[in-house]
């Protein structure tokens, strides 16, 4: 199976206004999806974790109704990010760099980052694929989880 996925550029972690814990992900291959998915005023997706042939690198992909789609490949460097997602995990994908926005908080003296276009996942978990002979498709109970946007 042959998947377009992009890796985490930036990442960061932190806690939402209601105290949930957060990933933070900037991804600036995925502006036109972002803004699709958006505009489209969509909530459901479906999530699937699977590795790549070589079992170097774990891929999320994400699929809304309208089949629009996103993959984010998590190489070696990023296996500390997956750990976090042993446990289910709020995340935020952004397409404006993480820099950029603590650097927009701090000119402003925000104790809070402002996000432009985002997609949200809530209580997204990492369940690594375990069959060792072909690249499968992993999710929980359900094929379908709601967005908070």
């Amino acid at each position: 199976m042959f998947t377009q996925a992009y890796t985490p550029e930036q990442s960061a972690f932190g806690k939402l206004e209601n105290g949930r814990d957060v990933l933070i992900l900037y991804v600036k291959e995925f502006n036109e999806q972002v803004k699709a998915i958006n505009q489209s005023g969509l909530s459901k997706y479906t999530y699937h974790w699977f590795s790549t042939e070589h079992k170097d690198a774990y891929v999320l992909q994400v699929t809304w109704e309208n089949e629009i789609h996103i993959s984010i490949r998590f190489n070696t460097q990023h296996f500390r990010l997956i750990y976090q997602l042993l446990e289910p995990k709020d995340i935020i994908l952004t397409t404006t760099p993480i820099s950029q926005l603590m650097e927009r908080a701090q000119a402003n003296n925000f104790s809070f980052i402002e996000f432009n276009d985002v997609l949200t996942f809530c209580n997204l978990v990492f369940v690594p694929d375990t069959d060792s002979d072909t690249d499968s498709d992993t999710d929980t109970d359900s094929d379908s989880f709601t967005n908070s946007n």
